[in-house]
């Protein structure tokens, strides 16, 4: 079905052929026909493309010459499946033809009817010859644009992969020696909690200070992990948008001192917040604000998109981000807030009260 449906926008001025004053039609109808054919074999057979917009030509510009140089619109067509073709030099082929067809056209109908010479005409036929090479640049930009999501996303897949490879190396040397240590420990203390109880107790402690020590090692190794600096967030938010052809603007002190895990929670709203701009806000312009206020923190991202309170679609995805958002700020008995509208954008507001480092710290403890 989508096969003919192409031929759809060719209906009105098939019509418009009923409209004239009742004579013979048949050549004017059966040149629209062969060049509706040709446009759609344009389309569907690669190889043979240049003779068909060839054929959509010619059959235009004897409609042209017949019924008048206004038909030559007609040439808008051609010029869409000239944007198919692959190279500008091929394109540039096919505009010359178009331009000597149409020219010639509109030269032999002035002379051969009693027509009023119109330089609008010119123009018309000037815009259907730069619309293919306007058209190729809209196509190459939106290869380009789905080149570059590839590649971000394949890069974003290496990047987990190292990081898995990381975390097991990390893991291996972290625990790897130690648990060996621990095993061959607790094997002596069987061997020898008979006939040697006092060594035997004393290699039972130093089990303990192994493991001990071990779990120690797990902890700033998880600690690590999870580490996220705010700055370095907003450092890569700006990059994001960039590449995305959004205009960011980031207000926030680098200098700011806060908990990590309140930075940890701040980073992870702020990369969720920007990942549904990009994704699905239509936005042009996003600003994110962070400033420290008396005992807070806040954290505002806005965007200049089409909002989600109308789109049921972008308000269950963005509905699923708030949700892990607010999960995240429960931990630290966070609060969040936004509004949305189709005329003013997106607005999301995070606040997270400010934890005492020692106190985290023994609470950690």
């Amino acid at each position: 079905m989508r096969k003919w449906l192409m031929l759809a926008p060719l209906l009105l001025p098939f019509l418009y052929l009923f409209f004239w004053p009742f004579r013979p039609a048949w050549l004017e109808m059966l040149l629209f026909v062969l060049f509706a054919a040709a446009y759609r074999q344009s389309y569907m057979d690669a190889k043979r493309r240049e003779g068909y917009i060839v054929a959509q030509i010619a059959a235009v510009s004897l409609i042209g010459w017949i019924e008048g140089p206004w038909w030559l619109s007609l040439g808008l067509y051609p010029a869409i499946s000239m944007s198919l073709l692959p190279t500008y030099r091929r394109i540039g082929w096919m505009v010359g033809i178009l331009l000597v067809s149409f020219g010639a056209a509109t030269f032999a109908a002035y002379g051969q009817e009693d027509w009023s010479w119109r330089f609008a005409w010119l123009p018309i036929i000037l815009a259907i010859a730069a619309a293919p090479y306007i058209m190729k640049l809209y196509q190459i930009s939106c290869e380009n644009r789905d080149r570059l999501r590839e590649a971000n996303d394949e890069i974003a897949r290496l990047v987990k992969q190292e990081e898995r490879q990381r975390i097991a190396r990390d893991l291996h040397d972290t625990l790897g020696h130690q648990l060996s240590l621990i095993t061959l420990k607790s094997e002596l203390v069987e061997r020898l909690i008979d006939a040697h109880p006092d060594q035997a107790a004393e290699e039972a402690r130093d089990v303990q200070r192994i493991t001990r020590s071990t779990l120690l090692q797990v902890r700033e190794l998880i600690s690590d992990m999870q580490a996220i600096d705010i700055a370095e967030e907003f450092r890569q938010a700006c990059e994001i948008f960039q590449s995305a052809g959004i205009s960011f603007e980031a207000v926030h002190d680098p200098s700011l001192k806060a908990a990590p895990v309140v930075q940890n929670i701040l980073g992870m709203c702020l990369r969720e917040c920007v990942t549904n701009v990009i994704k699905h806000s239509g936005a042009d312009r996003c600003t994110a604000t962070l400033r420290e206020e008396p005992g807070s923190f806040k954290l505002r991202v806005e965007d200049n998109g089409t909002g989600i309170a109308q789109d049921r679609g972008r308000l269950a995805r963005f509905g699923n981000g708030l949700l892990g958002m607010k999960e995240r700020l429960l931990l630290i008995e966070g609060k969040l807030e936004w509004a949305s509208d189709q005329a003013n954008g997106t607005s999301v507001t995070i606040t997270v009260p400010k934890i005492d480092r020692p106190a985290m710290a023994e609470g950690i403890g």
